[in-house]
């Protein structure tokens, strides 16, 4: 895990040597700034990218930096913590100059510092304690941090100042103004490091969950022609594998045909749901319906096993079906879902169009033959595996009269959908019979 640590370079180097020491899975990038911690922003800005998590050295610069960057990896920062400022409040004791009870502080809620007197037996009602009230992303925040410290020692209210911040302990220092920065102790510091640790091995393992997914081929609609041929079917089925196919060539899943209409499919959280944009949209709906006269039902399922996962995905699956296809489910532990998901709504003509495949339809529409009948010679082709026939040849195959044959023939030979390309003679008497070519789509 690479941790990117902002800060000034003495808590940087105290955090980036206890890492080493004791944090050998952690690989820390030091992210620094001299001064003020706005300095970090276009470093933040510049690093993020190939970092796993940032940790601040204290809440003020995450705070600024929450206003100026957009957050791309998770943030953490140090607390401050009680047990700090006692280290703190004990040192100022020990040098016997300074009185604990009359201060100021830029770091601390009330709340906590009447907490840590009350720990050293100090009562609330004899404190004269003084608390910024400014927040820490307002751009002239350090400035402010200084005017009130330093009004409140020359006003003789307190004896002495608290602060975090790097640039206001070197400032008011300079001026001579007793300053004393609360750094946080070693084990707030290990604290932090364990939970950023945790927290990001928790993420890889949510991330390399294994999602599966369970994807049925529709039934055909009742108008839909490929009921009629179980030949036709068997193509529309291969196209349709062919999509899920390259769509698991996206997420990286393992897939297995599991039913005459059924793919089973596994991948990992992650994947997934980056392919599908946290599942804005779901391509394999989009591309089966646009590329075939078919659809499909998706159910997503989530678990702690395979095996559950496998079972939520099949929920989904039935979810879908039920909703009358075309979507998607996604069921997680628990029976918590979400769906359904749906792929761009057609028009009602293009609805039609679906349902009846629009490659009849439309040499039906500019032949004026019917479309079954379209359909019907489709058929004939692909199962004699020829594109050649004489007249009485579709009469026998299509089992209509060759009447009917001829006047069908004439309309496809006037809009270029069938041509005559020889003769053939049967018998030594009679007329030959002519050869037609179909070319249809």
């Amino acid at each position: 895990m690479k941790l990117g640590i902002i800060g000034p370079l003495e808590p940087v180097n105290k955090i980036s040597q206890l890492i080493k020491r004791e944090f050998h899975q952690i690989e820390p990038f030091p992210i620094l700034y001299k001064k003020a911690y706005a300095e970090a922003v276009p470093l933040i800005a510049e690093h993020q990218s190939f970092l796993d998590v940032l940790m601040f050295a204290g809440a003020s610069p995450l705070f600024y930096a929450r206003k100026h960057v957009k957050q791309t990896v998770p943030w953490e920062f140090i607390p401050r913590s009680v047990s700090s400022l006692l280290r703190v409040l004990l040192e100022i004791q020990l040098t016997g100059r300074y009185d604990i009870r009359r201060l100021s502080s830029d770091l601390y809620e009330s709340s906590q510092l009447y907490e840590a007197y009350e720990e050293v037996g100090i009562p609330r009602d004899i404190l004269q304690i003084y608390i910024t009230d400014h927040t820490p992303h307002a751009e002239d925040y350090l400035d402010h941090v200084c005017a009130f410290h330093e009004q409140h020692y020359f006003q003789h209210r307190t004896t002495c100042c608290l602060t975090a911040l790097s640039s206001v302990y070197e400032k008011l220092s300079g001026n001579g103004i007793p300053c004393f920065r609360v750094d946080p102790t070693t084990d707030v510091v290990r604290q932090t490091l364990n939970k950023i640790q945790l927290n990001h091995l928790l993420q890889v393992s949510q991330q390399s969950q294994i999602v599966a997914l369970l994807v049925c081929i529709d039934s055909s609609h009742e108008y839909a022609l490929i009921n009629d041929n179980e030949y036709q079917y068997i193509i529309d089925k291969t196209n349709v594998a062919r999509e899920i196919y390259l769509f698991a060539q996206r997420i990286q899943a393992a897939v297995a045909e599991v039913g005459p209409r059924e793919f089973l499919l596994f991948s990992t959280k992650q994947l997934l749901e980056s392919v599908t944009s946290n599942y804005e949209e779901i391509s394999l709906l989009q591309s089966v319906k646009k590329h075939t006269s078919r659809t499909v039902s998706i159910g997503v399922g989530y678990g702690k096993t395979a095996q559950e996962a496998k079972n939520n995905a099949s929920l989904g699956m039935a979810r879908a079906e039920k909703s009358g296809g075309d979507r998607a489910f996604i069921i997680y532990s628990g029976g918590k879902f979400i769906g359904p998901l749906q792929s761009a709504p057609a028009t009602p003509l293009e609805e039609t169009k679906r349902k009846i495949d629009g490659r009849f339809l439309a040499v039906s529409e500019k032949a004026g033959v019917s479309v079954n009948t379209i359909f019907q010679l489709c058929s004939i082709i692909t199962q004699q595996e020829k594109n050649r026939f004489t007249p009485a040849e579709l009469a026998q195959l299509s089992g209509v009269t060759l009447r009917t044959v001829n006047r069908v023939i004439t309309k496809l030979t006037a809009h270029g959908f069938c041509f005559e390309v020889g003769k053939r003679v049967f018998a030594k008497a009679g007329r030959p019979s002519r050869i037609v070519e179909l070319r249809l789509p």
